[in-house]
């Protein structure tokens, strides 16, 4: 027997051995209450900050709310603004956004407010549902976190989620990044209707339209400073173009999956909850890293998670070569 024969005769040995596979069985039991309770305490940390610094429930859609009723009493959208602590949080949704949203006019600000906490919450739990997990995911901070803010991302990907075209494309009136996940999975009549539904916006509201373009530049760099430049690699070029070519790269061997990573890895001013994108490909080391509220780590655990998943298959088709390959005769005496 030649060394490399014995060598691949021990890794048989050992990868077959039954001992292998209640490891692996432990590991893959260990992970839920791990998770469990670090998804508790991160989100414990995360919301007791947020309640300390007088945060209001339901922040986002505060905003939001502002910012649409500004327009419709011919102010200017984008200066519209929670006050917290002394700092000012702007709306920066884009003018589709801003005309879909036209009916919350017709409440009051608690009103809506409340209301779209309601439609998180249950776009939260639907979307668990839809995605076999268990409801403690709740508590996966990216989640919890939208579910403070009443941020309108919980609603977005359950509407990408949905198996109805028409839904999905109003998620791209809600997140322009909502294209991307689509693009990924090559939705294109999807995404004819969305550029479509978007397109109309021009003509129901050229005046904002032409107002955002000559305020593009002002809102961006807004952005950038009150989302402390996000949690994504968008202003990092070095780490950005390893991100952009690492998800081409598996844009080639799984599209979809780099269309769910790509907006908690690449968006510009991304928040926590951007990470939520990636909940369809999720992996629990890849969850254990995104509920770290840490700046520009999602794009880092996400080229870690691509790395993983380009040489996985490679490696599972060597270890099933090394099973298959006999070992050859023993040594004689």
């Amino acid at each position: 027997m030649t060394a490399g024969e014995r060598r691949r005769s021990i890794a048989t040995r050992v990868l077959d051995h039954p001992a292998w596979a209640n490891l692996n069985a432990a590991l893959r039991g260990a992970w839920p209450p791990i998770l469990l309770a670090w998804f508790a305490w991160q989100s414990y940390q995360r919301i007791s900050y947020f309640v300390q610094h007088d945060f209001p429930f339901g922040i986002d859609a505060r905003i939001y709310y502002r910012g649409v009723v500004a327009w419709l009493h011919g102010g200017n959208p984008w200066d519209a603004a929670v006050t917290v602590g002394g700092s000012a949080y702007h709306y920066a949704g884009s003018p589709v956004t801003t005309v879909i949203l036209a009916p919350a006019a017709l409440l009051s600000e608690d009103l809506f407010t409340d209301l779209w906490l309601v439609l998180t919450w249950a776009a939260a739990a639907w979307t668990l549902r839809r995605l076999g997990l268990p409801i403690w995911w709740l508590l996966f901070p990216p989640i919890s976190e939208a579910l403070f803010s009443a941020n309108p991302q919980l609603i977005v990907l359950a509407l990408l989620l949905a198996d109805r075209g028409w839904l999905a494309a109003i998620a791209t009136t809600l997140k322009v990044y909502a294209f991307i996940p689509l693009f990924g999975e090559g939705r294109w009549r999807t995404i004819a209707l969305a550029v479509g539904l978007n397109g109309l916006t021009i003509l129901v509201a050229p005046a904002l339209w032409l107002n955002y373009v000559a305020q593009f530049g002002s809102i961006s760099d807004r952005l950038e400073f009150e989302s402390i430049q996000g949690f994504s690699a968008f202003y990092y070029p070095a780490l950005l173009a390893v991100t952009v070519v690492a998800l081409i790269l598996l844009a080639l061997r799984d599209r979809p999956a780099a269309g769910w990573l790509a907006v908690p890895a690449a968006w510009p001013a991304s928040q926590l909850h951007y990470s939520t994108m990636a909940l369809p490909v999720m992996s629990p080391l890849l969850a254990f890293f995104l509920a770290i509220p840490i700046l520009r780590l999602p794009p880092e655990i996400i080229l870690v998670d691509i790395v993983r998943r380009l040489v996985a298959p490679y490696l599972r088709a060597w270890i099933a070569a090394r099973r298959t390959i006999p070992a050859g005769p023993a040594p004689t005496a």
